[in-house]
């Protein structure tokens, strides 16, 4: 996914879709000796860095920084699970509502001062101010936080709230350096240039070129087995694109870009010096078909049906990506501890796509070559950006349908004007978008009743009684089993009634130096957690004894 496609996403979803990520590449070749420490990482970035501060972070650049400066309570390990990050232990009390977090005390800020209760509670107030709209204004909601002890902190929830735990690894900021600055003038703060964090590395020089961060020599994360990342700096260069990131890799002068589109994937792995890198994400790229009352040629179950097994999900896959990615069922992936083994599955084929049609008396009953039914005419438009991988993927879907008699036609448009005048208003046939997921897979806000208008995000205007039952019941478990149980029939019906055709999990495709090691893949539930085990990336070796 480019960056400016990751946008897209962005802005439509409004960074709130939440999901688990699987990892499954393996760990790069091991170096001819063990780890030594020294030398500098260099990534090319698609961007400039507006906010350094991960509350109100605006670029990709800023939360790059959000994940080597700063950390969390808690983190996402290499198995997809939440663990403790600065925390050292937390647990729950009264089915879910209360959760209790001790915080390690060896755990400090970049400027030597002990990460306390105060940092959590500042933070929270900060997402909980009614200015705030990133994406944790949901998960704090009416939460309670309070200071139990010095390095203690409670979270008091108005009701149990199944994906709270992945809120937990929202970045700490520095009471004791902010305390007393509110929400609305942290934009105007030098912090934005000059940030304190806990993270493995620490903001040192900042210049229209690039960031450079310096290692933390007290970072807890590497104890007890060292006192140190291995790396000594790790810099962030600025390049308009990842395209003119890649052409700096293959000329040696830097040594990682990652965000890259198919067509670079292929130029990246070419280069005798580069390892490339396909991670899988549980980002779907998806058509939505708008069912409300007044788009009555999407009323038609059997219509959606045949349009869902008409579609080669597998040659539209190879098409828009490059095959870098798995085609799609459902909401999640087979890998997510969300996925429903028994729902209803469409095998592309033109045959039964067709007897589907015909079936439901939709035929090309005045022969002029589409199919019609009642004086309507089977024919509707896919509106999509003028991304080249989207209009790839919904030209492919035009062949397709148009080849059992329907007339598609695709409507592509610049991201600004797709996301104000199309989805947002609803105005659209068929939406064809890549939604960016990451953290819990709560498929709320997709198919809710209360999503169905802007600033939801139930683009195809789906829902029943018994989905919202079950989704406002899978919130109110932190159980991964029961949320399940209760996601089985959504995603059942889901799958039955095709509001939405799940297209293909997209890939993120990330090249770096062969000098490069260390990196151990986990779950990416966004760009930035390339980063997680940054601490133990190296490049330089020492000879094995």
């Amino acid at each position: 996914m480019t960056g400016r496609d990751k946008v897209i996403v962005v802005a439509l979803i409004g960074l709130m879709v939440v999901a688990s990520i699987a990892a499954i590449a393996a760990d790069q070749n091991p170096a001819s000796g063990d780890p030594a420490y020294g030398g500098t990482y260099v990534e090319g970035v698609a961007g400039v860095p507006q906010y350094l501060n991960p509350v109100i972070a605006a670029t990709d650049v800023d939360q790059d920084i959000a994940r080597l400066a700063f950390s969390g309570l808690t983190r996402y390990d290499q198995a997809g699970a939440i663990v403790p990050d600065l925390a050292s232990a937390f647990h729950t009390e009264s089915d879910g509502r209360i959760w209790t977090f001790d915080i390690r005390d060896d755990a400090t800020w970049h400027d030597g001062q002990p990460v306390t209760a105060d940092d959590v509670v500042f933070t929270v107030k900060l997402l909980q101010d009614r200015g705030y709209v990133g994406p944790y204004s949901d998960a704090f909601r009416g939460v309670t936080v309070d200071r139990i002890a010095p390095r203690t902190v409670r979270f008091t929830l108005p009701d149990v709230y199944g994906p709270f735990a992945d809120s937990t690894t929202v970045p700490l900021l520095p009471s004791h350096l902010l305390g007393n600055v509110p929400y609305a003038e942290l934009s105007r703060q030098p912090f934005n240039a000059s940030p304190i964090g806990t993270g493995p590395f620490r903001v040192t020089e900042v210049d229209a070129r690039q960031i450079v961060l310096l290692r933390n020599d007290d970072f807890y994360r590497t104890r007890p087995a060292r006192g140190r990342p291995y790396l000594d700096k790790v810099i962030l260069r600025f390049y308009p694109d990842p395209t003119e990131a890649l052409l700096a890799l293959s000329r040696g002068e830097i040594d990682g870009v990652g965000g890259l589109s198919s067509q670079d994937g292929e130029r990246a792995r070419s280069l005798k010096s580069a390892t490339l890198y396909s991670l899988p994400t549980d980002n779907f790229v998806s058509l939505f078909l708008n069912v409300r009352p007044e788009k009555v040629l999407f009323r038609d179950r059997a219509v959606r049906q045949a349009i869902a097994t008409a579609i080669d999900r597998g040659r539209v896959l190879q098409l828009a990506a490059d095959g870098r990615g798995t085609v799609a069922d459902e909401f999640v992936p087979s890998s997510s501890w969300a996925y429903v083994k028994d729902v209803t599955r469409y095998t592309y084929s033109v045959e039964e796509a067709a007897a589907l049609l015909d079936a439901a008396d939709w035929k090309d009953h005045d022969g002029d070559g589409i199919r019609d039914k009642g004086g309507q005419k089977l024919a509707f438009a896919i509106s999509t950006s003028d991304e080249p991988a989207r209009t790839a993927a919904a030209t492919q879907i035009e062949r397709d349908l148009n080849a059992i008699g329907m007339n598609v036609t695709v409507n592509s448009m610049p991201f600004g004007q797709l996301v104000d005048s199309v989805a947002r208003q609803r105005t659209f046939d068929a939406l064809l978008v890549e939604i960016a997921v990451s953290g819990d897979p709560d498929p709320y806000t997709f198919f809710h009743s209360t999503e169905v208008n802007d600033p939801g995000h139930n683009f195809s205007g789906f829902s029943t009684l018994p989905i919202d039952r079950n989704l406002e019941a899978a919130r109110r478990t932190f159980d991964e089993g029961a949320r399940r149980d209760l996601y089985a029939p959504v995603f059942q019906a889901i799958s039955k009634e095709v509001p939405v055709v799940f297209l293909y999990f997209s890939d993120y495709l990330y090249a770096q130096s062969a000098q490069v090691q260390g990196q151990r893949i986990a779950p990416l539930t966004d760009p930035r957690e390339r980063f997680w085990n940054v601490e133990d990336w190296y490049v330089r070796t020492q000879t094995k004894r």
